[in-house]
């Protein structure tokens, strides 16, 4: 496979000798000055001969025949020949000048004159032509300009493919799974732009290879583990000798488990379809407080285990949205508020209009977070040191991000540990 710098290389190269080769041939043919100096020339040795006439004893033929060089020649026309000089064409030559006609094609001219009774013609010799007046002049530098020009061009095309060359480079690393490539090109023409967009992507596979390796450590984590205890209380199932109340413990926690799974398996199909989701299907009106009401009274039995109390101020608000998937939102949140609050905790609810929109704030008291988990809390299956003793797939948070993401809606999360956390939500009212 041939390489673009030499084809940009062959393809310049053409392009130079094609425009020498046309500004030749136009220069050979519209050429003024070079007819014009044909005549000059002519003239210049008619004159000569007039003068070698008058002042030596040389016949005309050995005139002609001393004046004769490589490039013009002088001959004496024959009676047949001056039957093509017209009437006053004669009388100018009579009268001592000379006058000028047309030769062959591409000779330009013949230049006539008069020494005593012979008429004296003087053309460019048989071999000689336009064309190669023109090509002993411009050959020399014609070959140098496309010389220069071609090692010019080698030069130029090398230096402006090569970081086509370190692109071409760098995807065969990509293909081999390397993303630790960065390509240094500073110009600001499309080669610069293109590198540029070339080095956004590399960190962006990065950032997506990265998540990946971590999606699948946490997922063979998150379902290893219980699968791990239902394979082993399954086995302690078997044993003869095993009691009542301990088969019913290790049939308890199987069932636990295998919820677990169910629950993670169901939050990982909801998230995978919602990260292939770009618009919101189902668009419906309802009141946004009478749903966040519906939420905390269907969480009754978790927090009542707590005695949470609560504190609930809610302005009427109809918005237009997925009802279903905010529904989502708000009971992940909830969930979260009464999982981190302690017994007899309390967990403050509002919902506030703003200019263009509805705020939403779910406040509790309990544990809180640290800065660094703060900053991680919606990626797939990060949970912090705060919650590891606490059930959770670490999937909940994912799947609230990336539903009001679809909505167009912002998330802001306040928390310190030992003061518990409050996550803001703000969405418009259409």
């Amino acid at each position: 496979m041939k390489k673009i710098s030499v084809k940009l290389a062959v393809a310049f190269i053409i392009l130079i000798l094609l425009s020498s080769l046309l500004s030749f041939l136009t220069s050979a043919v519209y050429m003024p000055n070079l007819q014009q100096e044909i005549k000059e020339s002519q003239e210049a040795i008619g004159i000569l001969i007039k003068d070698l006439s008058e002042k030596t004893d040389l016949s005309n033929e050995e005139i002609s025949d001393i004046i004769s060089w490589y490039t013009y020649e002088t001959s004496i026309l024959t009676h047949e020949e001056e039957a093509y000089i017209n009437e006053q064409e004669y009388l100018i030559l009579l009268d001592g000048g000379m006058i000028h006609k047309p030769f062959r094609r591409f000779s330009g001219v013949s230049t006539y004159l008069m020494i005593d009774d012979d008429i004296m013609r003087i053309q460019l010799r048989q071999n000689q032509n336009i064309w190669k007046i023109a090509a002993s002049r411009i050959w020399f530098p014609g070959i140098s300009f496309v010389i220069i020009g071609s090692v010019l061009i080698i030069f130029v095309v090398r230096h402006a493919v090569r970081p086509i060359i370190k692109l071409t480079n760098a995807t065969r690393e990509i293909t081999l799974g390397n993303f630790d490539v960065e390509i240094n090109y500073n110009n600001k023409d499309e080669i610069g732009q293109l590198t540029t967009n070339f080095n956004r992507m590399i960190n962006e596979l990065k950032k997506i290879d990265t998540l990946r390796k971590d999606f699948v450590s946490n997922v063979s984590h998150e379902f290893k583990t219980p699968i791990a205890s239902i394979q082993g209380f399954a086995q302690l199932l078997q044993q003869d000798d095993l009691s009542d109340e301990n088969r019913k413990e290790y049939a308890r926690i199987i069932s636990e488990e295998s919820s677990r799974l169910s629950h993670l398996t169901s939050s990982m199909l909801k998230l995978s379809k919602l990260e292939n989701q770009e618009i919101i299907q189902k668009h419906k009106g309802f009141y946004l407080d009478e749903q966040i009401r519906k939420c905390i009274l269907l969480l009754e039995p978790e927090w009542s285990k707590k005695s949470i109390d609560w504190e609930i101020n809610l302005d009427r608000a109809m918005i237009t949205a997925d009802e279903e998937l905010l529904q989502q939102v708000w009971i992940n949140l909830l969930i979260n508020a009464i999982k981190f609050s302690s017994n007899d905790g309390k967990i403050i609810v509002s919902l506030n209009h703003l200019k263009e929109g509805v705020e939403i704030s779910i406040r509790d008291f309990g544990k809180g977070m640290s800065s660094k988990t703060k900053e991680r809390i919606f990626e797939k299956f990060y949970q912090g040191e705060e919650a590891h003793d606490v059930e959770g797939s670490g999937l909940g948070l994912s799947l609230v991000k990336r539903i009001l993401d679809l909505h167009g809606a912002q998330i802001n999360v306040e928390s310190s540990l030992g003061e518990g956390s409050e996550f803001s939500v703000t969405l418009n009212i259409n």
